[in-house]
């Protein structure tokens, strides 16, 4: 660390403007497990705090079911932020199937997360999926979801999926699929000029790309996440600023990905996981705007906001 850097950015730098026209792209709401596993604030006070610091809009995501009816309501409740529902393609909500995504299309949403505790690599790394066992005991999905066949090409619905996000301008997230099956999703995405994927938080533990898989993912065309809970959370806040030097902030979106009550409202754990990275002298006030603001308002089809 520059410690003499770091001081001038104390000094110098004021993160809250930055948060003007930012979208959290994965915020999960409440209930997201279960009843028991809550959050600081209901979603309807997160939204108005997200309001009031400036923020345009945030994309709820469940790994349980789909969230287009919440939004629904949510979006009269606090009209003045833009509320975008999504679904997760995990086993409980209908897993890998075409027809799901089309019917969670024409209800509204916006986002597709490929399957996350369900994933046969989530399984097999011990990742979230334990935790989900934790909870739930009778749950049995063993083998798990894979997007790929033996060949290593992806299979035909999931070929389906991405055909149909790119013709209903949905933005596909890869979950905690494997790196190899995101890079197969990839090659298929450019093959057809579908332009809106998102390589999931590749450096959380339950996924584990190498900087390689993240770089080829960037050059296919793929944004990559990184988020706020793996910036405070093990190891990987060097490896995504190696990232960065690599692929650039044009490549790259910054979410939050959090929930549980010991953790800071959504709106706030970004504002300082866009502190923490403006203590690296290689990333700058435009590049966060780019990550928070710009990039999301591309995948999600919107008007860019004015510029701050």
């Amino acid at each position: 660390m520059d410690w003499e850097y770091w001081a001038r950015v104390m000094e110098e730098k004021e993160v809250s403007p930055l948060l003007q026209g930012a979208i959290d792209m994965h915020y999960h709401g409440y209930p997201e497990i279960t009843l028991r596993v809550k959050g600081r604030l209901d979603d309807e006070r997160v939204l108005r705090q997200a309001g009031a610091m400036g923020m345009r809009g945030m994309v709820i995501k469940s790994q349980m079911w789909p969230t287009m009816g919440h939004v629904y309501h949510l979006r009269r409740c606090v009209p003045e932020v833009e509320c975008f529902s999504s679904i997760t393609l995990n086993s409980i909500a209908g897993g890998l199937s075409p027809w799901v995504v089309e019917a969670a299309a024409r209800q509204g949403a916006r986002v597709v997360w490929l399957p996350t505790w369900s994933a046969a690599h989530n399984l097999g790394k011990g990742g979230f999926s334990r935790i989900m066992k934790a909870w739930f005991p009778s749950m049995r999905f063993e083998p798990g979801l894979s997007c790929i066949d033996v060949s290593g090409q992806t299979t035909p619905d999931v070929q389906s999926i991405i055909r149909l996000s790119k013709e209903m301008n949905l933005v596909l997230c890869t979950g905690h699929i494997s790196p190899g099956e995101s890079l197969a999703i990839a090659a298929e995405s450019e093959r057809i000029g579908f332009t809106r994927l998102v390589f999931t938080h590749p450096l959380a533990d339950g996924i584990g790309a190498t900087l390689e898989q993240t770089k080829e993912m960037a050059r296919r065309g793929a944004y990559v996440e990184f988020c706020a809970l793996n910036i405070f959370l093990g190891n990987s806040l060097n490896q995504m600023l190696e990232i960065l030097a690599e692929v650039g902030t044009d490549r790259v979106i910054l979410s939050t990905d959090a929930f549980g009550e010991w953790l800071p409202p959504a709106p706030e754990f970004l504002r300082m996981a866009i502190g923490r990275l403006l203590m690296d002298p290689g990333i700058d006030e435009t590049g966060i705007r780019t990550m928070v603001r710009r990039n999301p308002e591309s995948l999600l089809g919107l008007t860019p906001a004015g510029t701050g």
